[in-house]
């Protein structure tokens, strides 16, 4: 009998073990990037490594949100193909605009602004029942006071007194703000330079890189996206037509 129980709590162990290995490997760590082919530019993703896992055929893709994204052949197409990180095709829909799932939903609008929702299963309904959380604020949320961001809990005690030129939310435990490090420092619109973490501690900090003419090349973080299982989004610039997109890890390291 002492045997049974102990091989029992053994297997019980291990099911912990590998369940825990399983759900802590996320599918939505596919991010699209924009690459130049002998078909003109193209939507792929990469991993986080910064590797090209689906090769880029896409005329446009969203980002991957609980395993599943949005692409399109066609750019002015209304057909979304919604893919699975392996590039397999699931169903499509026809809509306008679609964005992300949320708790196995995605919203769509079609050309009369009308809304509907679509599941994992491609199966389109008008009236999901959300859950109460989407309904919350965020648990940490920025002020602004005497033109100076700072932080604060939703139960009004600051964490973060403002200090920051800009701020910008919280997301996978870091957010975006503008620090002034040095005297030239300017803060332009959408513009960060570094990312914190609910301490205050600045984890990545911008790098600026300028050419031989003394023109800055890089370094700041406009626009920054969400951080999404360890990898942020951002621009060079605000400039449309010579901006360049980017990926960063948490660990600083750049990818793409």
């Amino acid at each position: 009998m002492k045997f049974s129980y102990r091989v029992f709590k053994i297997a019980v162990i291990l099911f912990f073990v590998i369940t825990e290995v399983v759900f802590s490997q996320s599918a939505d760590t596919l991010y699209p990037v924009k690459v130049f082919t002998e078909n003109g530019y193209k939507y792929g993703y990469i991993n986080n490594q910064g590797y090209l896992s689906i090769k880029p055929q896409y005329a446009f893709a969203k980002d991957f949100s609980e395993g599943l994204a949005f692409v399109k052949n066609d750019t002015y197409s209304e057909i979304w193909i919604c893919i699975d990180t392996e590039g397999n095709y699931i169903f499509e829909v026809n809509a306008k605009y679609v964005y992300n799932f949320q708790d196995s939903i995605a919203l769509l609008i079609n050309e009369i602004k009308m809304i509907t929702f679509v599941n994992h299963s491609g199966n389109i309904f008008t009236s999901p029942d959300l859950p109460i959380s989407k309904l919350l604020p965020p648990e940490i949320f920025f002020f602004k006071k005497n033109d100076k961001f700072g932080y604060k809990k939703i139960t009004g005690d600051t964490i973060l007194s403002p200090v920051y030129e800009r701020a910008g939310e919280f997301s996978e435990g870091l957010a975006p703000v503008f620090i002034i490090f040095n005297s030239s420092d300017l803060p332009a619109d959408n513009c960060y330079n570094a990312f914190i973490n609910e301490k205050g501690d600045v984890i990545i900090k911008a790098e600026l890189k300028y050419d031989d003419k003394g023109y800055q090349e890089s370094g700041y973080f406009f626009s920054p996206g969400k951080w999404q299982n360890g990898v942020c989004r951002y621009y060079t610039s605000n400039d449309p037509l010579t901006r360049t997109e980017k990926y960063i890890r948490n660990d600083g390291k750049i990818i793409w």
